[in-house]
């Protein structure tokens, strides 16, 4: 699909409220299913909808890296489904002009964890954690792994390499609750 084309349809389903699903070919996470909560000159925000009618975290996806994009509201057993489990869908306003840096300092105000993918990277999918330091070109977060357990230093990153940033949902508001307790200094 061309790049003019995806817009659109994100524009359409952001106005529209539609399910839709985003791929990304180049990736191994290559469909998203979710409703489109903003739309950047660089990136996709989608309330993510998790097994089917669950809406789950934000996930917050490189626009570019974008290759597909479908509607999947044709049915109304999910219309249905969303409105009986009571689950509003998020709002973001953010500004049209965002980068990665910008969606990064959003989600260290909230001081949760946050998932951030950097696909680009070979044998770095993606990291978790605890964003500590936002720095001109680099980010700097304290990973936690899927058992709980903090690394011992904290990583720096490039924000060019991010692809894919993800807050809340179930598996990172299982790791906040249960994973051990933030390493003081």
């Amino acid at each position: 699909m061309k790049p003019a084309k995806v817009r659109r349809r994100l524009e359409s389903a952001l106005v529209e409220g539609r399910i839709t699903t985003v791929w990304r070919d180049a990736f191994e996470i290559a469909s998203t299913d979710g409703l489109v909560v903003a739309l950047t000159d660089d990136w996709v925000v989608l309330h993510d909808l998790a097994d089917g009618v669950h809406l789950d975290g934000l996930v917050a996806l490189r626009l570019r890296d974008v290759s597909r994009v479908l509607f999947r509201d044709d049915d109304a057993y999910h219309r249905r489904a969303l409105a009986a489990l009571g689950v509003e869908v998020a709002t973001y306003e953010v500004e049209a002009d965002v980068d990665a840096r910008g969606l990064l300092a959003r989600a260290q105000a909230e001081d949760r964890l946050v998932a951030i993918h950097l696909e680009v990277l070979r044998g770095e999918p993606m990291t978790l954690g605890r964003l500590l330091d936002l720095r001109r070109k680099r980010f700097v977060i304290h990973y936690i792994g899927r058992d709980g357990e903090w690394a011992r230093e904290p990583e720096r990153w490039r924000y060019r390499d991010v692809t894919r940033i993800e807050v809340g949902g179930r598996y990172l508001e299982a790791l906040e609750r249960f994973g051990d307790p933030f390493p003081t200094d």
